[in-house]
């Protein structure tokens, strides 16, 4: 039966994915934990995706539907179901994957027996032309697992293993969105802005290490198909210094802050399949915008794991050189000397 106060809101943003949305809906209404609401965001999907979100609210009445009028992207997608969302708590799934059946009961039982404002757990990685999945330590926080950090700490744990980005595979105390007036600012590099602004403002995160999400790659027509043929971070970085500028704590954060932009964006110029004079654009607009006085004087590798320690190193001899950085990197990376496994 449909709920009018569901303990648990699972928003997922819908467009262009009717090939593989009966698997995300079917693993979403067959949760283990019944007490929730499934708010369904159909952003102008052009495909038969509408059809389908139909055909399962006639079979299940917890399932809402938010049908946009223009298409938003992603992020802005979010924020209209966060808007109808009646539950405690939120938690986020792309259509294009899908959840383990204990998902949100392992999620729920976390943050509500321990008061806390956001629980994180660990993926699968399945590969969508493979056809198979990869038993990756995906989004794990290295040594955090299993514990309860507060916010004096939030902010060293993008410099662990991995920037933890995703928006999904957690759940957020809602009270905590809204208050701290955590939304989605941008089309593009949604999950990063959000999580960041997550890490800033919460007193109590938990990492776990159970692996309930599984996440599809390299799916055709996927947006991060679309992503990766562009560097589109600079406006996240912007927003991101803005942000911090505003809660008076870029100061404290310079280093951090630096860290961070130069990890993502050597990460993202070892991956990207454009031209090397393309990344070499991308590398110098980086490198007039940032490296400076403040970036020099700021950015050290103090506190990162080894991995990250290499691919910082690198990235700022080649900032002091003037070097294109994915020559480098993408060499690196063909013979794992700074890829994450």
């Amino acid at each position: 039966m449909k709920q009018n106060n569901p303990k648990v809101s699972i928003i997922i943003p819908v467009y262009n994915v009717e090939q593989y949305l009966r698997q995300c809906l079917d693993s979403v209404c067959n949760q283990t934990f019944k007490d929730i609401e499934i708010i369904i965001v159909n952003d102008c999907s052009p495909d038969n995706s509408l059809e389908i979100i139909k055909e399962y609210q006639r079979k299940d009445e917890r399932i809402v539907l938010v049908n946009l009028k223009q298409n938003v992207g992603l992020g802005f997608a979010r924020n209209e179901g966060m808007k109808v969302a009646k539950g405690k708590y939120i938690t986020f799934v792309d259509s294009d994957d899908w959840i383990a059946n204990n998902y949100v009961e392992v999620l729920y039982n976390e943050i509500e027996s321990n008061s806390l404002d956001v629980v994180c757990a660990a993926a699968y990685i399945y590969n969508n032309i493979q056809k198979k999945i990869i038993d990756h330590k995906f989004v794990s926080a290295d040594k955090l697992n299993r514990q309860k950090i507060k916010n004096k700490d939030c902010l060293l744990i993008p410099k662990r293993n991995c920037f933890i980005i995703p928006v999904w595979l957690k759940i957020y105390k809602k009270s905590f969105l809204l208050d701290n007036n955590i939304f989605f600012e941008l089309k593009e590099s949604e999950d990063n802005l959000f999580f960041f602004y997550v890490l800033l403002k919460t007193e109590n995160i938990k990492f776990i290490d159970d692996k309930i999400y599984y996440y599809r790659i390299n799916r055709e027509y996927s947006l991060m198909q679309a992503i990766n043929k562009k560097f589109n971070y600079f406006k996240l970085f912007e927003k991101l210094k803005e942000r911090l500028i505003f809660e008076n704590r870029y100061n404290e954060c310079k280093r951090i802050y630096y860290q961070y932009i130069s990890i993502l964006t050597a990460s993202k110029l070892e991956v990207l399949n454009l031209k090397l004079s393309e990344l070499k654009f991308y590398f110098n607009k980086f490198r007039t915008a940032y490296y400076n006085t403040d970036f020099k004087k700021n950015c050290s590798a103090k506190n990162l794991n080894i991995i990250l320690k290499i691919r910082l190193l690198l990235f700022c001899i080649c900032l002091r050189l003037n070097i294109n950085y994915a020559i480098i990197g993408k060499l690196c990376r063909n013979f794992k000397l700074i890829y994450n496994k």
